[in-house]
């Protein structure tokens, strides 16, 4: 039922946003776990921090941090997302860096964050096209190997790290990583 949903451009509001959702880009506000973060991201002070959102997406909880005051960056390493993360930047009239990168790999080198938010694909399959990056982690979890492996040069001291797992997600498997 989603796929049939996500395929079709979509508009949907959260607070005072209205985030445009293109075909193919994970909706904000399909999921739980999407709401959990946005729940958890209107009880953190963001106000001059620099915040990431990490497979960002439509952007929206970037969009969010940056009303917030938040020097905000958003990544994604499909094409499709980081173009639809500007398009909301830009409609919503907020100042976002978005970075095309595969996990931290194009990130600036220096750049630390003090809020990272990911909500993280939790499939163990490689994705086949664009739209299943957002669920599909590898066979081997390699997702989360690349991101427990580079967060530490990207995750500023006493910063956080915050994360929405699916319930159907090897919650075992991603503590032992």
């Amino acid at each position: 039922m989603y796929k049939l949903y996500s395929g079709s451009l979509r508009k949907w509001k959260y607070d005072n946003l209205t985030i445009v959702v293109m075909p193919g880009i994970f909706h904000p506000g399909w999921f739980v776990t999407s709401r959990m973060l946005f729940d958890r991201l209107e009880r953190t002070e963001l106000k001059g921090k620099r915040f990431l959102e990490l497979g960002c997406g439509t952007g929206a909880q970037a969009c969010r941090a940056a009303q917030m005051g938040a020097i905000t960056y958003a990544s994604d390493v499909t094409p499709g997302a980081c173009h639809n993360a500007v398009l909301n930047a830009k409609n919503n009239h907020l100042e976002i860096t978005v970075v095309p990168s595969d996990i931290f790999d194009q990130m600036p080198v220096g750049v630390q964050f003090e809020v990272i938010f990911v909500n993280p694909p939790f499939l163990a399959e490689y994705p086949e096209n664009e739209g299943e990056f957002a669920f599909c982690c590898g066979e081997e979890y390699e997702y989360y190997m690349g991101l427990f492996l580079q967060l530490r040069q990207f995750l500023a001291p006493g910063g956080e790290l915050i994360m929405a797992l699916a319930r159907s997600c090897e919650v075992s498997r991603i503590l032992e990583i």
